[in-house]
């Protein structure tokens, strides 16, 4: 059962990936080959329930308006079928199931939307708006298995805001949440669309660099220490970064691994008087 139910997650993850206007075609190519086997079989056989399989592919996959379009769609192929029930009744049938298939349009529309909300907040961290830990896991998870099997490097970075606590206890909590927003905002505003950042919890947080080697990976964190000293001073916060960073380049490793690996040369720093980087490559030892 669960190999099932991974196997159906990995389809709709797959028709998810296509896009709405694929899946919105492929649900139009549906109806219409829904409605030519309808239209070729006797009168005596009806179809009408089959027409909603269509149209809730379409409307789950491809978005309301376009449920709305196979609804109609579905409409127009049940029309031979019932105008032969005479004006009145014909209409009125016709009337009935448009008007139950948008009904179920409008239904499915608002529980993929509301599942979409509930998904998004489960995988978000609500204050900063940066992904949480789960999702960075499943994220960075499938990314990494991407990059190793095309041998390319990554990189990891763990960072903590040092004396965070300082600065609830000086400035208030409401303070400290600008800060931490503050850091996300920065962090977004200073990485490429391909880098994930993440709020692992508290005043911590990592980054994830795919395709980025050692040397680039130096680089780009003293880009991004600078940009966020600035910010700290500019707003006369009493607080620095500490971060470790890991390189894996070719190497077959675990994210749990390159993560403790991060995280340790990032209390490192900190034992050592803060407000700095250490670097590491991931040997596979």
């Amino acid at each position: 059962m669960a190999k099932l139910e991974a196997m159906i997650a990995d389809y709709f993850g797959y028709l998810n990936r296509l896009g709405g206007k694929i899946n919105a075609i492929i649900g139009m190519i549906c109806c219409v080959l829904l409605g030519a086997l309808d239209l070729a079989v006797p009168d005596e056989y009806v179809l009408s329930f089959f027409y909603l399989l269509p149209i809730s592919f379409t409307i789950w996959f491809a978005g309301k308006n376009s449920g709305l379009i196979a609804s109609a769609m579905c409409t127009v192929f049940l029309i031979p079928n019932y105008v032969k029930l005479g004006t009145v009744a014909g209409a009125w049938n016709i009337l009935s199931a448009f008007g139950i298939f948008c009904i179920v349009t409008l239904m499915l529309a608002r529980i993929r939307e509301l599942l979409n909300v509930e998904s998004t907040l489960s995988r978000t961290d609500p204050l900063t708006g940066a992904i949480n830990k789960r999702a960075f896991s499943e994220l960075v998870g499938y990314e990494m298995i991407r990059l190793q099997r095309e041998r390319k490097p990554f990189s990891l970075v763990y960072l903590d805001i040092d004396d965070f606590k300082q600065v609830n206890d000086q400035y208030g909590h409401t303070t400290g949440d600008e800060v931490l927003k503050a850091v996300v905002s920065c962090l977004r505003n200073n990485l490429r669309k391909t880098d994930v950042v993440a709020r692992m919890g508290g005043d911590e947080f990592t980054i994830f660099y795919p395709e980025i080697n050692e040397t680039g990976a130096r680089v780009a964190t003293q880009r991004i220490k600078r940009f966020l000293g600035e910010l700290l001073t500019a707003n006369n916060w009493p607080t620095s970064i500490s971060m470790g960073v890991v390189t894996s380049e070719h190497m077959e490793c675990k994210l749990d691994d390159i993560v403790a690996l991060a995280d340790n040369l990032m209390y490192q720093v900190k034992n050592a008087g803060k407000n700095n980087v250490l670097y590491a490559v991931h040997t596979g030892a």
